[in-house]
């Protein structure tokens, strides 16, 4: 038998392999039920990028991200994948049958149809790399969903299974997997079961969402300031827009009725807090600042990235000799509390700007102190110190 020598076969295989490198991702173009028979015949997930004609972010994908050869050898290696219009042919079929509403979404299919993972909006190259991972890891979800059929109901399991199914917009089934846990809990106060339910609370009126207001001081006395009240706030504020049906913000008084309403045990605080958010949203540092000084000083905070936060915002928009000595002394707290570069530096600018040079250039010299054990860049304190 005639044999060709090694080096030519090299040459004649060469051609073949250079032609592949550099390759995108290789899309089939199959009817569903044919995807569906490959994949079990071959043991693989299929990747379907689901979506529309008119959509940015989708041509952005094609255009910029799908077609990088990194990204194809790793999709092409290990998944079956495919596009479908979802306005055209089987998309809207299975638009419905995998409850796409957003576009693009990435559907993760295995052979029987089943969706193991999810993923949505632009993904630069990166985080598509990390989906693939996902998609094929425990922490998928279709693994996660196999062990909560199983039975599977840890509290930290069942809190990852919620945040997994919210993050990929599922929040109907992730408030069913918490809502089904909980209603099989004779105590809702311990640590994992509160933080259950500040991760899927429910909407205004639910069982947990009503829990979540009566009990929000003890659940921040355990896990920290503001975890319970953020939630509540935003919560009721989307439900005020949504019932009444409004698309930007609406003036504080305006809110006051629905806090009465749903939360009158919080309602002085939570109306207080949502001014603040309103003045800063409108840019109104003449209402937002003195809003600002009757909010700490009725509700105030330990959390020292908190009271660092709003020492900054007074440094930058503050000129009243007593707003400044207000943010003086919530820099030091928050120094006092727990030094790092960011407050140091927030207190010598604000030493800085009330004319006290002196404690300006000490604060900054332990600012450039800390920003030098982490490595952080200190340019701009150096200039109080010149």
């Amino acid at each position: 038998m005639f044999k060709l020598p090694l080096t030519f076969l090299l040459l004649l295989v060469a051609p073949a392999l250079f032609a592949q490198q550099g390759e995108g991702i290789v899309f089939e173009e199959k009817p569903f039920a044919e995807l569906l028979a490959q994949a079990k015949a071959a043991d693989k997930i299929i990747f379907i990028d689901a979506y529309t004609t008119w959509c940015g972010p989708c041509k952005m994908m094609t255009a910029k991200v799908f077609p990088d050869p990194a990204v194809g050898a790793v999709y092409n290696e290990r998944f079956i994948n495919a596009k479908f219009d979802m306005e055209k042919g089987e998309g809207p079929d299975l638009a419905r049958r995998y409850a796409v509403s957003a576009y693009p979404t990435y559907l993760f299919v295995d052979g029987d149809g089943e969706l193991v993972h999810k993923g949505l909006g632009y993904i630069p190259k990166p985080a598509l790399l990390k989906l693939a991972d996902e998609a094929v890891s425990e922490n998928s979800l279709g693994a996660l969903g196999k062990r909560y059929r199983s039975g599977d109901r840890d509290p930290a399991f069942v809190k990852v299974y919620a945040e997994t199914l919210t993050a990929n917009y599922e929040s109907e089934r992730a408030d069913g997997v918490v809502s089904n846990y909980l209603d099989g809990q004779d105590d809702w106060s311990t640590p994992e079961n509160m933080e259950l339910i500040l991760a899927s609370p429910g909407e205004v009126g639910d069982k947990r969402m009503v829990y979540l207001i009566e009990h929000a001081r003890t659940i921040e006395a355990q896990l920290g300031r503001g975890v319970a009240l953020d939630v509540i706030q935003r919560a009721l504020v989307n439900d005020y827009h949504r019932t009444n049906r409004k698309r930007s913000l609406v003036a504080p008084e305006d809110m006051a009725s629905h806090y009465t309403r749903h939360a009158p045990a919080l309602r002085a605080q939570l109306q207080a807090q949502y001014a603040l958010m309103y003045h800063e949203r409108q840019n109104d540092m003449g209402a937002y600042l003195p809003a600002a000084v009757e909010y700490y000083t009725n509700f105030p905070t330990d959390d020292y990235t908190e009271l660092n936060a709003i020492a900054w915002t007074f440094y930058q928009n503050a000129d009243e000799p007593a707003h400044l000595a207000q943010a003086i002394r919530w820099a030091e707290r928050s120094v006092a509390l727990h030094p790092y570069y960011p407050n140091l530096d927030t207190l010598a600018w604000l030493y800085q700007k009330t004319g006290q040079q002196e404690k300006a250039e000490a604060a900054a010299r332990r600012a450039i102190e800390y920003a030098k054990a982490e490595d952080l860049d200190y340019s701009e304190t150096e200039k109080i110190l010149n």
